[in-house]
């Protein structure tokens, strides 16, 4: 008998800890996911900050077109100091180590910029490769090799980026890394025309006028 009031009165315990214990969970429940909201705000403001200081207008990856920056424009400082803290916040988004390095890249610090384009190149960035292709190109404060520029101009243009057709084009129209080819100039030129590159236009009208040696520059 006693054994059987013992039960009743756990029972009644147990059951009277029901309504806390499922306050205690929906409490955490709360707090857990406000922790979450805060944390993906935070991302969400990094990236965005990123988004809009170092965004390249012919990037396709580029989530705001209306919020992209000319590279002449590009504010390095602010850009890198933003773009760093996106990367902590979401590092599996390529666009940012490509942002990074374009601020870098108008510092100057042309050693961490290649290191930032290439951590988006390896995630998938197209527009990258072009990036790294000038970077040999020009070979300030860099290696200069015409060749291996050409090369990553191709990998660019092959992955359907247009400014890397128009500075592919360049290697065959101008003979950089490689002999000139003026109908492989025209095919790419027009490759990139074909997708609204003005200036792959206008080269395209001088390499029919004039032959290969336009002297049109991707940088």
């Amino acid at each position: 008998m006693s054994a059987v009031l013992l039960r009743r009165s756990e029972s009644a315990i147990l059951t009277s800890f029901k309504p806390i214990a499922a306050r205690v969970v929906l409490m955490l429940f709360v707090l857990v996911g406000d922790c979450f909201a805060s944390d993906h705000s935070v991302s969400a403001e990094a990236v965005q900050a990123c988004d809009g200081l170092a965004s390249a207008p012919w990037d396709p990856d580029a989530p705001d077109r209306s919020r992209t920056v000319e590279f002449r424009d590009l504010r390095a400082g602010p850009a890198a100091t933003a773009c760093q803290a996106a990367i902590a916040q979401a590092p599996h988004l390529r666009r940012l180590y490509f942002q990074l390095g374009r601020a870098y890249d108008r510092q100057g610090a042309n050693q961490d910029a290649y290191q930032a384009y290439r951590r988006a190149s390896d995630l998938g960035s197209g527009a990258a490769k072009v990036n790294i292709g000038i970077l040999f190109r020009q070979g300030r404060r860099f290696e200069k090799n015409d060749t291996k520029a050409r090369s990553w101009f191709r990998e660019a243009a092959e992955a359907g980026i247009p400014e890397g057709m128009f500075c592919y084009a360049t290697a065959f129209d101008n003979a950089i890394g490689g002999a000139s080819d003026i109908a492989a100039a025209k095919l790419w030129y027009g490759k990139a025309a074909e997708r609204g590159t003005t200036k792959a236009r206008d080269a395209l009208v001088r390499l029919e006028l004039n032959g290969v040696g336009t002297g049109a520059r991707c940088d």
